[in-house]
C-alpha cells in the first residue's frame, strides 16, 4: 500500500493517516478491538513470541501485542505510512514488562522483513485497500515461521445497515463499491479471505465473524466518519459531486444522532491460519 497518489505499488489509500485519522482509528479500534485481541489470545499469542503487525495504523492493536509478549518477546509495527508511524512512535505507552515495538516503513508487497522470522502475524483491514491481496498474503507467508499464525480481518461493506432501513445507507454503500471500483480494489474482500489465506498456502482456517450495532454511543458514527474521511476521493473520482456529499453526510449525521435508529458497522470476517 502507498500513501496518497504515490509510490511504487500502484494502490492508493484513501483516508486521512497520522493525528488527522486518529479519532476515526480509535473509534474503530474499540468497536472492533475486542475481536482482534480475543482472537489473537486464541490462536496462541502469548510471552517470547516475535510478532509483526502489519498495516499497523496509528499503533493500538501493536502496543497491546507488546504487552502480551512480554520483555522476552519482539513486536514489529509496519505500515507504509510515515504519519501513521510517528503517531504511533508517540503515543505508545510502554509498561516496564515489556519492550517498546520497533515501527518500521514497509510496503506490505515486499517489506524487505527476513524469511520464516516471525510466530504469528496480525493484519486489520489491509486486503481490501490493495489491488493485489494475494501478493501480499504471500509476502505474510514468507515471513511466518514454519507452524506460525496468521490472524487476519478484513471488511465486507455491504453488510452495512440501519434499521428502520435508510436510502441513505444504500446510496453510501453504492459510493463506497464504486470508488472501490475507481481505485481496482474490493471493498468486500472480507468473504474472500478463508479462500484466500488457503490459496496462498495456508491450512485450513479458523473464521469468526463481527458486526458491532449500536444505537447510541461511541462507535455509532464509525461508517459516517468514514465518509467524511472518504469524500474528498468520491468527489476527486466524479462519483459524486461536492452538493451531493454534503447531502449524504448531512443525513449519515442525523442517523447517528436519532436514537430510534440502529446502525449495523460493517461486517468483518476474520481468518486464524497456521502455515
Amino acid at each position: 500500500m502507498i500513501d496518497g497518489a504515490k509510490g511504487t505499488a500502484g494502490d492508493v489509500y484513501v483516508f486521512e493517516t497520522g493525528d488527522c485519522g486518529a479519532a476515526r482509528l480509535e473509534m474503530q479500534d474499540k468497536i472492533y478491538g475486542a475481536s482482534t485481541r480475543q482472537m489473537m489470545l486464541d490462536s496462541g499469542l502469548g510471552p517470547g513470541m516475535q510478532v509483526l503487525d502489519l498495516a499497523c495504523g496509528t499503533g493500538t492493536v501493536t502496543h497491546w501485542v507488546a504487552k502480551q509478549v512480554g520483555l522476552t518477546g519482539t513486536v514489529v509495527g509496519a505500515d507504509i505510512n510515515r504519519s501513521q508511524l510517528e503517531f504511533a512512535r508517540a503515543h505508545g505507552m510502554h509498561s516496564s514488562g515489556s519492550r517498546p515495538p520497533e515501527f518500521l516503513e514497509v510496503n506490505a508487497y515486499d517489506t524487505k522483513l527476513p524469511s520464516e522470522s516471525f510466530d504469528m502475524v496480525h493484519c486489520r483491514l489491509l486486503l481490501c485497500h490493495l489491488q493485489r491481496p494475494l501478493e501480499a498474503l504471500r509476502e505474510i507467508y514468507r515471513m511466518l515461521k514454519p507452524g506460525g499464525v496468521l490472524v487476519c480481518q478484513d471488511i465486507v461493506i455491504s453488510s452495512v445497515f440501519s434499521c428502520p432501513p435508510s436510502k441513505v445507507y444504500e446510496q453510501s454503500i453504492a459510493l463506497g463499491h464504486a470508488l472501490g471500483r475507481h481505485m481496482g480494489v474490493n471493498y468486500d474482500f472480507g468473504m474472500q479471505l478463508h479462500t484466500a489465506v488457503m490459496e496462498v498456502g495456508f491450512g485450513l482456517p479458523e473464521v469468526c465473524f463481527a458486526q458491532p450495532a449500536q444505537v447510541h454511543g461511541v462507535g455509532k458514527g464509525w461508517w459516517h466518519q468514514c465518509f467524511v474521511e472518504l469524500a474528498p476521493g468520491i468527489i476527486r473520482a466524479e462519483l459524486a459531486t461536492e452538493d451531493e456529499m454534503v447531502r449524504l453526510l448531512g443525513e449519515l449525521e442525523s442517523l447517528v444522532l436519532d436514537q430510534r435508529v440502529l446502525l449495523a458497522q460493517a461486517r468483518m470476517p476474520a481468518v486464524s491460519a497456521v502455515k
